[in-house]
């Protein structure tokens, strides 16, 4: 699980970004007012771009697959955590599949520095965006959730990289880049069950790499979501 400390870790390396746009802003609000042109428009995708990098701790996308008691069906989720440039942690992802349903969605923890009403957008080349909302934030972060669809799967599959966009404090756009190498061999694959990834945590003898700090908490959240989707549904006839 993400602790306090490595949460904060998040807070930390993030806090640039929205200090920077922050001290322009001031120092803009500050400054006598004179006759200005109209400004263009901004160009596209011009925001703060912030590449990221997989957690200098870990291996390849981790699958952890399990049955669900709640919904009686098999659910995976395919995981991974990421850093940024000096190794400080900023997001982990999960993308969710369910036995014998077309859904998938995927999750993401992030730090607790953006703004919750624009919400999240996922890029992929060869797919159309995907929207992502905020569904909680706790301590050690916000939840992010977004359904993704089969063109975003093939996608993901394909891509070398998906972008997700966030505005900061000042409502500057944030573009991360995820790098996606392997997760498609990861998605693809049968996965490892819940002992052979509870031997991991506690450091026994384990096939693939150790798994992401993110996903205790990726996976509690997301139990938690499908019992609350699984329970709005109506009955089956």
């Amino acid at each position: 699980m993400i602790s306090l400390k490595t949460t904060t870790a998040c807070v930390a390396g993030l806090a640039g970004l929205a200090l920077n746009g922050l001290v322009s802003f001031t120092a803009l609000a500050q400054a006598p007012k004179a006759a200005q042109p109209a400004p263009a428009a901004p160009p596209a995708n011009a925001g703060i771009k912030v590449p990221l990098k997989a957690a200098p701790d870990q291996g390849e996308w981790l699958k952890v697959c399990g049955e669900d008691p709640a919904v009686k069906k098999t659910v995976c989720y395919t995981t991974r955590d990421f850093v940024a440039e000096n190794n400080q942690p900023v997001m982990a992802i999960a993308v969710y599949a369910i036995k014998e349903d077309n859904r998938r969605f995927a999750r993401i923890l992030v730090p607790l520095t953006f703004l919750i009403p624009p919400g999240v957008r996922l890029a992929v080349e060869g797919a159309p965006p995907v929207n992502g909302k905020f569904q909680i934030c706790l301590q050690q972060g916000c939840f992010i959730e977004g359904e993704i669809n089969d063109a975003m799967i093939a996608a993901l599959k394909k891509g070398t990289s998906l972008r997700i966009d966030m505005q900061n404090q000042i409502g500057q756009e944030v573009n991360f880049e995820v790098p996606l190498g392997n997760f498609g061999k990861a998605f693809d694959s049968a996965g490892i069950d819940q002992e052979t990834l509870a031997k991991m945590q506690q450091g026994g003898p384990a096939p693939g790499a150790a798994p992401a700090p993110g996903a205790d908490d990726l996976k509690k959240k997301g139990e938690e979501l499908l019992k609350q989707r699984q329970g709005t549904q109506p009955p089956k006839p």
